[in-house]
């Protein structure tokens, strides 16, 4: 995929491959990974999330993982609605059943660890 077809935040960071986004999971009480633009300097920040809840037997269940609506549009006026729509459900699947260390999420909700931090969240 050529860089004028790459997604592309706002900022100008082109992201050509899900792993380069930032994953944190900062709101452990609202049950949200945040997924932010890898640019330090980015003005938008957070480009999507995924929301999830933790069911009675402490298993996890995703209800929903999107990204915001100025990271669409931008994408959609660049590379038009098909391709952004193709790419970007291709890096949610991705984030979603590959990046995010679900186990380390368990923990994190397990322990009850109350400080909050910017934590990765990403599978190493």
């Amino acid at each position: 995929m050529s860089i004028e077809e790459s997604i592309q935040c706002p900022c100008g960071t082109i992201i050509s491959d899900p792993k380069q986004y930032k994953i944190v999971f900062l709101r452990r009480e609202a049950f949200e990974i945040d997924i932010l633009c890898p640019n330090d300097l980015c003005y938008l920040k957070e480009l999507g999330y995924v929301k999830f809840k933790v069911n009675d037997d402490n298993s996890i269940k995703l209800i929903k993982a999107e990204f915001n609506t100025p990271f669409v549009t931008w994408n959609s006026s660049r590379i038009g609605y098909e391709k952004t729509s193709e790419e970007l459900k291709k890096h949610l699947k991705k984030i979603v059943l590959e990046l995010i260390d679900w186990d380390k999420i368990k923990w994190y909700l397990t322990e009850k660890v109350s400080e909050t931090k910017f934590e990765d969240i990403s599978k190493k």
